[in-house]
């Protein structure tokens, strides 16, 4: 069971974590030794020094915590080099230019329509009615989903999402839907493998999935992409708006550019860092070590927190604003041989989101924001913002 240095199971930690995190990084400095011995990273160098190197990986914890990720183990996310290699090169085979520019085309859009029917409402809820719809349409085409089974594959990322929580934190009834949620998805990628689309990752794999380890494999990796793809870029978008409509200034800012697609991506970069939509690295020593002179025997389960790195002040100056003029690069989708497979599309999403909606003249409806009760992912559950028409 992973050890934190705060209780993670309040409100107010979902609430505001980094609170959390600058407390225990004033006491404790970059690197936190729990009761248990776990070791909790909460520094941007640490950080990145841990996600580069290869003595830290995921074989020393697979066994003990391959259901806590809504995947299987066998998957490219939990394995390492040279499994980890091979698995991932096969994924990346989908991901040609040709494809990410007809990705690039749909995203713009599809951002359009939805955000101009919120526009023409009035009122609208960014996350119902632009971040998730968005979100699942593209993941669904990435990976060649027939359009009778999109609305099933979202609601079961959104549920495998929940399972990357600690276990003590996720009640029965939760469990045994995040379970059902897992064989239905496994089930409907199974059945869209015999009939893959005529394009997307499905049909890049369809070859050689008759063979069962294969076809296994196949089936757990894009059960992974759907979990980990959809329910993050929701995250992104939700967590980037909401984080704009409280500084008013960059708001107005960036507004003020158009804004143009150079603006607005620039300003994706600084709300990946503000506001991360995963917190949490999973790392074990693969063989003993040490993390800024910190002694890391083999075995040791090392937590990296990506949202309090991105907020060490050590990298990032006043890390509690957000200012679109910083240079440094965050951490919010990893680092090294992990580095998130999906986060060009992630950008093209947010990007295309930022530029329709500030066109529209967003304001926030309620003061109070609520927060999803996962952990690991970080989402604002609802956004309800007025629109300008024109």
């Amino acid at each position: 069971m992973r050890q934190f240095p705060f209780d993670v199971s309040t409100e107010e930690f979902v609430q505001d974590p980094y609170r959390f995190f600058e407390q225990v990084r004033r006491t404790s400095g970059p690197v936190h030794r729990t009761r248990s011995g776990d070791v909790v990273v909460l520094g941007y160098f640490e950080a990145m020094a841990v996600l580069r190197d290869p003595r830290f990986g995921h074989g020393a914890q697979t066994a003990q915590e391959q259901t806590n990720y809504g995947v299987p183990a066998r998957t490219f996310l939990l394995t390492d080099p040279p499994g980890h290699t091979c698995q991932r090169a096969r994924v990346r085979r989908a991901f040609t230019a040709r494809e990410v520019l007809r990705l690039r085309v749909k995203i713009n859009e599809l951002t359009a329509t939805l955000v101009h029917a919120a526009a023409q409402a009035g009122q609208a809820d960014i996350v119902a009615d632009v971040a998730r719809p968005l979100s699942a349409t593209v993941i669904a085409d990435l990976i060649g989903v027939p359009e009778h089974l999109r609305d099933r594959f979202a609601q079961a990322a959104a549920l495998l999402v929940r399972a990357m929580d600690p276990p003590q934190l996720i009640d029965a009834e939760t469990r045994e839907r995040i379970a059902r949620a897992r064989v239905s998805l496994a089930r409907d990628i199974n059945v869209a493998l015999r009939h893959p689309s005529d394009t997307g990752l499905l049909r890049a794999m369809a070859h050689g999935s008759a063979d069962p380890t294969a076809r296994a494999e196949t089936v757990a990796t894009c059960a992974q992409l759907v979990a980990a793809g959809y329910e993050t870029t929701v995250g992104l978008i939700a967590n980037g708006m909401h984080a704009l409509l409280q500084h008013r200034d960059q708001l107005a800012q960036l507004a003020a550019t158009g804004p143009s697609e150079k603006a607005a991506a620039a300003a994706v970069e600084e709300l990946l860092r503000y506001d991360p939509p995963i917190q949490l690295a999973p790392r074990s020593a693969l063989v003993d070590a040490d993390i800024a002179g910190t002694p890391v025997p083999r075995g040791t389960v090392v937590s990296v927190l990506l949202g309090a790195a991105n907020r060490d002040p050590r990298a990032f100056p006043q890390p509690h604003l957000l200012r679109f003029d910083r240079q440094t690069r965050h951490l919010a989708f990893g680092l090294g041989a992990h580095y998130c497979l999906g986060a060009a599309l992630a950008r093209l999403e947010t990007t295309a989101a930022l530029r329709h909606l500030l066109t529209h003249s967003p304001r926030l409806v309620e003061p109070r924001i609520l927060y999803s009760p996962a952990r690991v992912a970080r989402s604002v559950r609802s956004l309800h913002v007025r629109l300008n028409a024109s």
